[in-house]
């Protein structure tokens, strides 16, 4: 997951773009709306899906989630889209069905709008990655001590090497909560997002803080 600061400078960038649009097209006749144009390309993920009962295929499909932020014009004003495609595949990876393109979210934010973005994917990614440990969670219902090695394995699913050391206990604190089942998945990823979003903030403040004190005690 990239961090706010990550974040904040593409959206910059995409926003640059986004008004090259804008400029583009401001001289366009009356009443002709131009074409939406992609701005950002969002990491595809895939995620498994339930059929449901009686469906044809087989007990699950592949979705791959594709989604892309676009500029556009909404009452003469530069707006920003996110978009969303999904298609499946069931056995032998055959296609069983491509949807349409659809609107997730506007917003005149760039910022607001990548950074939800960027959010869904990973809470995507973490669902799926961590799906075999909710099933095991819901088998074992609090009748097996912790599994110490499972600890580090979801600790290296959430990437939790990249935390500074508080927000490590921390994130440690929340998987044996999750694993031990405590914590429902929803709530464990989106801690853990928030976390690693915020992980660059925070060097920076350290960084700060260590700066101040230096430059006292030099004082």
């Amino acid at each position: 997951m990239k961090t706010n600061e990550e974040i904040q400078r593409e959206a910059q960038r995409m926003v640059v773009a986004g008004r090259s649009y804008r400029d583009e097209h401001r001289g366009d006749a009356g009443g002709v709306v131009p074409l939406p144009r992609v701005l950002v390309q969002l990491p595809d993920v895939q995620v498994t899906r339930k059929v449901e009962t009686g469906a044809p295929g087989s007990e699950s499909q592949r979705v791959n989630r594709h989604r892309h932020i676009e500029a556009a014009f909404e009452d003469d004003a530069l707006i920003f889209r996110l978009m969303e495609r999904e298609t499946a595949t069931g056995d032998a990876a055959t296609l069983v069905r491509s949807g349409e393109t659809t609107e997730v979210m506007v917003s005149r934010s760039g910022f607001d709008l990548l950074h939800a973005g960027y959010e869904m994917v990973e809470e995507d990614r973490l669902f799926e990655r961590l799906a075999p440990y909710s099933e095991r969670i819901e088998e074992r219902d609090g009748r097996e001590p912790l599994d110490e090695r499972e600890v580090a394995e979801v600790e290296a699913v959430l990437e939790t090497h990249l935390l500074p050391p508080s927000d490590r206990l921390r994130m440690k604190a929340d998987v044996v909560e999750f694993l031990e089942g405590r914590l429902e998945a929803g709530v464990f990823i989106a801690h853990a997002i928030d976390r690693l979003c915020a992980r660059e903030g925070q060097r920076q403040g350290h960084a700060q803080r260590h700066e101040l004190k230096l430059t006292i005690n030099e004082s």
